[in-house]
């Protein structure tokens, strides 16, 4: 049973470590995306079509990246769901006895 309370916490600890960077990574990723937009309508120097391709390459990774999140987001569920079943089993078993 301490088990399960010890791998549960850590769980809980991984899924906090991966919201702050989360957070850490999008917000840097804005600010690049903000500085990377008042260069290019300052300067002209980048054609329209290089604007484009700016554009575009912004907001695949913005998909990519939600994709990501997506993803660990429901693999922490998955291994939660894992040791809240773990942990019924054992407190019934336990009760039999």
């Amino acid at each position: 049973m301490e088990n399960i309370a010890f791998a549960q916490q850590i769980i809980g600890i991984n899924r906090t470590a991966m919201e702050n960077t989360w957070k850490v990574l999008s917000l840097a990723q804005d600010q690049t995306e903000r500085a990377t937009r008042a260069i290019l309508e300052q300067g002209n120097k980048v054609a329209a079509e290089g604007q484009r391709v700016i554009n575009e390459w912004v907001d695949e990774y913005k998909r990519g990246q939600a994709a990501v999140k997506k993803a660990v987001e429901e693999n922490h569920a998955l291994l939660e769901g894992m040791f809240s079943q773990t942990e019924k089993v054992t407190v019934k078993k336990s009760k039999k006895k």
